[in-house]
């Protein structure tokens, strides 16, 4: 049984409502016959379904009284009317109605629209206090995450606000991805993007160069995974890594340019831990993981004073020693955030 109110302002078809209703098994809440009494009876009696004429006396017709019982409380309607004109049923449409019966009415018909509108609604509901839930989840993530559909960023959670450098997700709203990914990055970002369009299957850490809002570079890796977005399937971009390019960029050209010409060189962070060296010659054998490591295979850094010059000297039982002068990268906090030593002697 479906709590039922009738909005008809012709007496006689309202009647024929009431009877169908009772033999249908639905419980009447009310009728009425203008727009403004409909949206109050609502308010107050909480219907289940409403069966909306369209042409109204007042000031609203039936479907502007539609819009404002789905804004407010986001109650199914269905349309009950003879007028079957582009104009009127293209604003039903747009109005998100939940069905459309052209009189005379049918009484099995309009048992059936009732049950579909009912159900339908149920279904969105839910589908609703999931989203909320996931926006909560998103939101609360300690890690910057990203919802793109179609190619367009739909939502974004705080922590990607701040890689975008922006407060206001308006800035971001419905603006293709593509936007913010650097011109030598566009055409892998755009192969995640059909990939998942054609096979639903995600990523997982793929090095992407994006941009933030003022056009600035940022090193990131991204992950991506496949969930129901507004009843859409999209594409959750996770921010794995994000750094600032106007050091990684410039680390990754510079070691680019060694390794085309054979120069040996190692990189260490800023607690001169080794993260990355050259296949040379010179670390055969040698183990460069961290100062302690180098330390126990024989291996001494020697590194010289706090210029942004320094060099450090790396000696093993079977090689001859090789100097290294190294270059100093800093982030956009001014830190150093990794050191390239590159061989002057090899």
């Amino acid at each position: 049984m479906r709590r039922i109110l009738v909005v008809e302002d012709d007496k006689l078809i309202s009647a024929i409502f009431v009877m169908f209703l009772r033999e249908l098994g639905h419980q009447l809440l009310g009728r009425c016959s203008n727009g403004l009494e409909a949206i109050q009876m609502c308010h107050t009696l909480k219907p289940d379904v409403v069966l909306m004429d369209i042409h109204l006396e007042g000031e609203l017709d039936g479907i502007q009284t539609a819009e404002r019982l789905m804004r407010e409380l986001a109650v199914p309607v269905i349309y009950i009317s003879s007028d079957t004109s582009r104009t009127v049923i293209k604003r039903a449409i747009v109005s998100n109605s939940y069905g459309y019966l052209v009189k005379p009415i049918n009484k099995k018909e309009l048992g059936i629209s009732i049950d579909l509108a009912f159900y339908k609604h149920k279904v969105d509901i839910e589908q609703k206090e999931r989203e909320q839930g996931y926006r909560q989840f998103i939101n609360e993530a300690p890690m910057p995450i990203i919802v793109i559909q179609n190619g367009n960023i739909q939502y974004l959670n705080k922590w990607a606000l701040e890689v975008f450098k922006t407060h206001y997700i308006e800035d971001l709203l419905a603006t293709p991805f593509l936007n913010y990914v650097e011109v030598k990055s566009i055409n892998r970002a755009n192969s995640l993007l059909k990939e998942f369009e054609l096979t639903g299957f995600g990523f997982e850490n793929i090095k992407v160069n994006m941009l933030d809002i003022h056009g600035q570079k940022i090193y990131t890796k991204l992950s991506g995974s496949s969930i129901v977005f507004n009843g859409q399937k999209s594409l959750q971009v996770t921010v794995v890594e994000s750094v600032p390019l106007d050091y990684r960029i410039h680390l990754d050209e510079m070691k680019a340019m060694l390794d085309k010409t054979g120069v040996a060189y190692v990189v260490v962070d800023k607690d001169m831990v080794v993260v990355d060296h050259s296949k040379h010659p010179a670390f055969k054998g040698v183990k460069l993981i961290g100062i302690d490591v180098l330390k126990n295979e024989q291996c001494v850094f020697v590194e010289s004073d706090g210029s942004e010059e320094p060099s450090l000297q790396l000696t093993n039982l079977s090689h001859l020693p090789i100097k290294f002068l190294g270059k100093k990268f800093r982030n956009e906090m001014g830190e150093v955030a990794a050191t390239l030593f590159y061989a002057i002697v090899s």
